[in-house]
């Protein structure tokens, strides 16, 4: 399919690991043009967050009936979520050339001897109930080709907040937080956690899914010998390209961390401390690329204040939410998945060399048609 025969519309979705929501980005993608055309979050079902929560926190070796019969679940419910959402937002659905969907992470290990990313969400099922191309799997691709499978997320980020002659970033602050650097040369990693260990310990502790704002996290005081030994972990001191995930990052992580102190710390001050670390990783993140003078931070860390004032503290670079360079921080990541889309059904090869340290030009996802 060419360029030229396209309506250039194209849909993403996201969901991330706190799977709250599943969100939703209409795109219009040309050579020239790349722009937001609709956008809408759905609530995930209760009883499907919770069988997902489950499977991704528990490290034990899951069958393969077990991931098959979760991942068809999930399918019917992006089907329904894409259906309201074409309806609610009045597309028409003969315009839409493809849509990409992410999938949920269950499993993001590209450091094993067989390195791996699972993500459910069976593109062919969704293709049957929309009536729609759909472009799934993007990380497999890259991960053969000997790269981390992540982020994918800078090549978006490039085309659409991407500014002539100027160094800029984007950091998402997802559970994860990855950089994508761009000016005249693209490139991208994951930082560490995001918000994994605030939400972990949030859900854990006071039984809320994230610490609003940091509010509890302000009633603390920073743990300085916890903090350090936060900052000793490897993978924060490991060199690009790598990425990770919240089977690494997680409440296990904080507890194992909090084994190796002998101070009893009390728990507003271990959240103190997680969003101090989460905080200065990403402040490091943006003092180690160089001459960076402009950062727009997307993802739902760019709602907690004290995170937000933390990063400011510590950084010299100009410091906004994406929404001051065109898109609101809720939508970059189901946006980067219709851009993705975009790709590859026009046959597009990326080069990830930079970004996940992968060999070779890269078509990324695999499509699957409703017939």
């Amino acid at each position: 399919m060419h360029l030229k025969t396209m309506k250039n519309h194209f849909i993403g979705i996201m969901t991330g690991t706190s799977v709250d929501a599943i969100d939703i980005a209409e795109l219009f993608i040309n050579k020239e043009e790349c722009k937001l055309l609709n956008a809408q979050s759905f609530q995930f079902p209760e009883k499907m967050r919770n069988k997902i929560l489950e499977i991704s926190r528990n490290k034990a070796v899951h069958d393969n009936f077990q991931i098959s019969s979760l991942s068809d679940e999930l399918a019917y419910i992006y089907a329904e979520s894409i259906d309201a959402f074409i309806y609610e937002s009045n597309i028409d659905r003969e315009c839409i050339n493809a849509v990409g969907i992410h999938g949920q992470t269950i499993s993001h290990k590209p450091d094993e001897i067989n390195p791996s990313s699972i993500q459910i969400g069976n593109g062919e099922i969704v293709a049957k109930e929309t009536g729609l191309i759909i472009v799934s799997d993007f990380r497999s691709a890259d991960i053969l080709a000997g790269g981390q499978g992540a982020p994918l997320a800078p090549l978006f980020h490039n085309r659409f907040f991407g500014k002539k002659d100027t160094t800029r970033a984007v950091i998402n602050i997802g559970g994860i937080a990855n950089i994508s650097v761009f000016g005249s040369n693209l490139m991208g990693y994951d930082i560490g956690p995001g918000n994994v260990l605030m939400d972990s310990w949030s859900r854990e502790k006071i039984s809320v899914d994230y610490d609003e704002n940091g509010h509890w996290a302000e009633t603390g005081c920073l743990h300085q010998k916890l903090f350090d030994n936060l900052m000793k972990e490897e993978f924060i001191r490991r060199n690009p390209p790598k990425s990770s995930g919240t089977d690494y990052f997680n409440i296990d992580w904080i507890k194992e961390k909090l084994s190796q102190i002998d101070d009893h710390i009390i728990d507003a001050d271990i959240q103190r401390t997680l969003t101090e670390f989460t905080a200065a990783i990403i402040a490091e993140a943006i003092n180690n690329a160089n001459d960076l003078k402009q950062v727009a931070i997307s993802g739902g860390g760019s709602k907690n204040k004290l995170l937000m004032d933390l990063i400011k503290k510590n950084v010299s670079s100009e410091i906004v939410t994406t929404d001051f360079w065109g898109m609101h921080p809720d939508w970059v990541e189901a946006a980067g998945f219709a851009y993705l889309a975009y790709l590859r059904m026009n046959d597009i090869s990326v080069d990830m060399s930079t970004i996940t340290g992968s060999k070779g030009g890269i078509k990324l996802g695999n499509i699957q048609r409703p017939n």
